[in-house]
């Protein structure tokens, strides 16, 4: 009889079509989300045409929503947005399936005290101060002067980069901080700014990397590491790729504490994404995110033939094989973001899309944003203007085809007052 797994679905690292294929002939889906949030409401045709639909709004209790789980026969449960990561562990608890546990989901989708326990445990992470809504302008200046600057600001809950901003001195943390929390955003972190070496990664590559990982009934499994193209400003991906173009003694302290970080907070299985900093001191561990990173799994899979989605759908149905075999990579696969810069409102243009698709290893180009749609790079990655997918034979190769690519695939911008000449995708 084919497993049913519940999937509390929300705007996050997967889609519905991704679902569908990975579960085909594999498990059926039960989607348990929100019609109230806007991204289920798009989705919810695709929705019930991948699996049974179960709808909660936020006065369901979730006992009710268990009960009827129950009902249906489940499985096992799991999610891939941070915002429901916490309601997944809580119906995972009642259901008695594995997931998180409520005090892990608590952990890894709240920045402050995820920092706060892995600084318990000794891993090196950043300083930090927590700032709510209605906090007064001496208590937001003391936060910045006891973390020193440069700081970054960032909302507390939340990712893909969304909101965060570096600021260099205390009167201009005071300004952005307030000016935030003003502007609706609940609860800030604000952490200590770790200076990156680039001589670590190589002057191709940017100072921030992941670590993907597969967690079963304890066992610890990394997958690899996923390397950046150097970031925009404030704090904005441009691409990844995979694997990592980093020193071996590198990789193995990052596996380690990795490994640490996890332990630390308690995650016992599912599939996880570890952020870290390249410093001339070291890696430092920026968060754990207890689901699968965005666009990790397209990347992973065209480079090794392995699928962290399925990884995942397996996790959690206790169906994982033991041990768990990652084969070595074939090529490089990569991402290319089109990120707007800070001054863009909207798109004005988009060039040179067929001179990139017909590159060779390019293997598609999606655009998100056509002509007159608003841009915000405030957004995060929902900013992106597009992505070119492709792959190659080796990391020479993908610095020289991320250089071509932005002289090839270009686009303009209105501004509030002019129109910005058309720059590169990144």
């Amino acid at each position: 009889m084919e497993r049913r797994l519940a999937v509390v679905y929300e705007n996050g690292s997967v889609n519905p079509l991704e679902l569908a294929a990975a579960s085909y002939g594999h498990c059926s889906l039960v989607l348990v989300c929100d019609p109230a949030s806007a991204s289920v409401r798009s989705a919810l045709p695709l929705l019930r045409e991948t699996g049974t639909v179960v709808t909660y709004d936020a006065g369901t209790p979730p006992q009710q929503t268990a009960a009827r789980l129950r009902e249906l026969g489940v499985d096992g449960i799991t999610t891939f947005s941070d915002l429901t990561i916490e309601p997944t562990a809580e119906l995972a608890r009642l259901l008695g399936l594995d997931f998180h546990s409520p005090r892990t989901a608590a952990l890894l989708v709240d920045k402050h005290r995820q920092r706060a326990r892995l600084a318990e445990a000794g891993l090196p992470t950043p300083r930090h101060e927590a700032l709510r809504a209605g906090a007064g302008e001496e208590t937001v200046r003391a936060a910045v002067s006891a973390v020193g600057v440069p700081a970054v600001v960032k909302p507390r809950r939340g990712a893909g980069s969304r909101n965060t901003v570096l600021v260099d001195t205390v009167e201009e943390g005071v300004r952005i901080v307030t000016g935030l929390l003003s502007a609706g955003e609940p609860e800030l972190v604000l952490e200590e700014y770790l200076v990156g070496d680039p001589t670590v990664a190589g002057r191709h590559w940017g100072d921030y990397v992941s670590v993907e990982s597969a967690v079963h009934a304890g066992q610890i499994t990394h997958v690899g590491v996923t390397g950046k193209p150097p970031l925009l400003e404030p704090f904005r991906e441009t691409g990844a790729f995979f694997p990592a173009d980093l020193p071996e003694p590198v990789r193995a302290e990052l596996l380690e504490a990795t490994a640490d970080a996890l332990r630390a907070l308690g995650v016992t299985g599912g599939i996880t994404h570890t952020e870290f900093k390249l410093t001339a001191d070291g890696p430092r561990l920026i968060e754990v995110n207890g689901r699968l990173g965005g666009f990790v799994n397209d990347v992973v899979g065209r480079a090794t033939g392995f699928s962290l989605l399925r990884t995942a759908l397996d996790c959690a149905l206790g169906t994982l094989p033991a041990p768990l075999t990652v084969p070595a990579p074939e090529r490089v696969a990569y991402q290319r973001f089109l990120a707007p810069p800070m001054d863009a409102r909207a798109v004005s243009s988009v060039t040179g899309v067929k001179e990139a698709r017909a590159l060779p290893g390019v293997r598609r180009v999606e655009l998100a944003k056509s002509p007159g749609q608003p841009v915000d790079w405030r957004q995060g990655t929902q900013a992106f203007v597009g992505i070119v997918y492709g792959d190659t034979p080796d990391h020479l190769a993908l610095a020289e085809r991320l250089t071509h690519l932005d002289t090839v695939l270009r686009v303009a911008y209105e501004t509030e007052t002019t129109t910005k000449d058309a720059t590169p995708a990144s």
